[in-house]
Order: structure tokens, then sequence, then C-alpha cells
């Protein structure tokens, strides 16, 4: 499931899921935007247990692995995330992430 936000279109990861970025020969990943947690309902979070809201940005630990490189996979739920997981640990977060691809110079 895609949300358009402004012009970027963000991406949702449930849990047991991969993102996975690809561009095309001569292009590169730039990360836009990551958010790990239970932000908004969706199809990853189908209830409001009173936890909706809660998210961390984690878009410094997903551009380390992806940006610059052509392909870049993670799959959730991923340990370097839990650190940053600002919601109850029993309740079920999510990746929500978007990327371009830039050509190189």
């Amino acid at each position: 499931m895609a949300l358009s936000v402004g012009d970027v279109t963000l991406e949702m990861f449930c849990e047991t899921e991969t993102f996975n970025a690809t561009c095309g020969v001569g292009e590169a990943i730039l990360m836009t935007h990551a958010q790990y947690g239970r932000m908004r309902l969706s199809r990853c979070v189908r209830h409001d247990y009173g936890h909706v809201g809660c998210g961390a940005d984690v878009l410094a630990a997903v551009d380390r692995r992806c940006s610059g490189r052509r392909t870049c996979e993670i799959v959730i739920p991923d340990a370097s995330f839990t650190v940053a997981h600002p919601c109850p640990q029993d309740l079920k977060p999510y990746l929500e992430a978007a990327y371009r691809c830039v050509t190189g110079s």
C-alpha cells in the first residue's frame, strides 16, 4: 500500500515483509523518508489500542544501508530499528519508507 504525501509516495512494509529498493543501471538509491513504529492506521495496523502515532525517524539508519547503492533489501522487523522502537514492545511496528533513483555524475 502506498500513501502520497506531497510529492513523495510512502510505502508501508509490515512485519515479515521486505523493503526492496531498486534503481536502473547508472542510477543510485536516495532515501527520502524512513519511519519505524505505528504511525497511523493502515494495512499494517488495523486497530488502535491507544498506541497509534508512535514512531521513530530511522532515515539515518536506512540511508547508511541503502543510499548510493543500486539495490537494497531490509527485512522487517530489522534488529537495528528495535532500538528506536518507541511503541510498546508487544505491538508490532512497521516501516514506512520512500526513495528515489538519481543518476550519478
